[in-house]
C-alpha cells in the first residue's frame, strides 16, 4: 500500500492489486420458455455399487422448466434394460444378474458442476425441483436353496454430490458437465434459422453413498457391510425443450 499528500494537507491512498485471472463467469440454464423437457438416450449407462457392476443401455430423463435464466435444472431418470454383473463370493466366476430400477433417480442439477438426487420432483414456479426421497433398484439373485425367489434391493438415500458442495456450493465441480447441441426443426418464429437448441448432460458421479437390503447382497459377493460410500455413476443424456430452446450458458 502506499501514500502520497495532497493539497490542503489531505491524505490520498493507493493500494496496488496483483494482476490474476479474471474470477469464472457464472454458468446458467436458459429456456426460451416455460414448459416440459425430455431426452431419451441408448447410450451406455454405467453404476458401481460395491462388488455390483450395473449397466443400463436406456436413460429417459424428463423435467419442466420455467422461461428465462436459472442456476439449477432438475429432471428425473428412468434407467431401463439394466443388467448387474458380479463376482460369486469374492471368486473369479462372474455371473450376471436381471436388473430393474423400482423408482426413478430425481435429480438436481446445478450450473457450476454438483448434484442433489433423489426420487421425487415436485413443480414450484413453473419449474421442476428436487423434493427428495430414496431411490431403489432390485437385483434378482436367482433362488434359495428352497427354491424362492432371491432378490437383493439397493436404495439411493437423497444426498448432494460431491459432499464438499453442502458447505462450499458456489466452488466449481464437475459431477456434471454441460454442452450445447441442436437439431433440425421447421423454421418459425420460435426456430428462425431452422434449428432447436437443447443440452446433453454428462454425469460422473463419485463417492455416492448407498444402501444394500437383504442376505442376497453379501452371497453374492459383497463385504463392506449394509452400507457403502465409494458408489459410482457415468452416463449422459439430452433434454429437450419441447417448442423452444434449452441452453447452458
Amino acid at each position: 500500500m502506499r501514500h502520497f499528500r495532497l493539497g490542503m494537507g489531505l491524505v490520498a491512498t493507493t493500494c496496488a492489486f496483483a494482476i490474476g485471472a479474471a474470477p469464472a463467469l457464472a454458468h446458467e440454464f436458459i429456456a426460451s420458455r416455460e414448459g416440459a423437457t425430455h431426452g431419451v438416450s441408448e447410450t451406455e449407462q454405467v453404476f458401481k455399487f460395491g462388488a455390483f457392476k450395473i449397466k443400463c443401455q436406456k436413460a429417459s430423463a424428463k423435467g419442466k422448466v420455467a422461461a428465462g435464466a436459472s442456476s439449477t435444472y432438475a429432471t428425473e431418470i428412468k434407467f431401463t434394460k439394466c443388467l448387474t454383473s458380479a463376482f460369486v463370493g469374492g471368486t473369479k466366476h462372474e455371473i450376471f444378474l436381471g436388473t430393474k430400477w423400482l423408482t426413478p433417480l430425481a435429480v438436481e442439477y446445478h450450473a457450476n458442476g454438483f448434484v442433489e438426487t433423489g426420487s421425487e420432483l415436485e413443480e414450484v414456479e413453473g419449474k421442476a425441483v428436487l423434493k427428495g426421497g430414496t431411490a431403489v433398484l432390485k437385483i434378482n439373485t436367482g433362488r434359495t436353496s428352497e427354491f424362492e425367489k432371491s432378490e437383493c434391493h439397493l436404495s439411493w438415500p437423497e444426498q448432494t454430490i460431491p459432499l464438499k458442495a453442502e458447505k462450499a456450493p458456489e466452488g466449481e465441480y464437475s459431477s456434471a458437465t454441460y454442452s450445447n447441441a441442436t437439431q433440425p426443426h421447421l423454421v418459425n418464429k420460435t426456430f428462425p434459422e431452422g434449428l432447436q437448441h437443447y443440452i446433453v448432460i454428462s454425469n460422473s458421479f463419485k463417492g455416492i453413498k448407498y444402501e444394500f437390503e437383504g442376505e442376497p447382497c453379501e452371497e453374492w459377493g459383497k463385504e463392506e457391510g449394509p452400507e457403502g460410500g465409494g458408489g459410482t455413476y457415468f452416463g449422459s443424456f439430452p433434454q429437450i425443450l419441447g417448442m423452444g430452446n434449452l441452453e447452458y450458458q
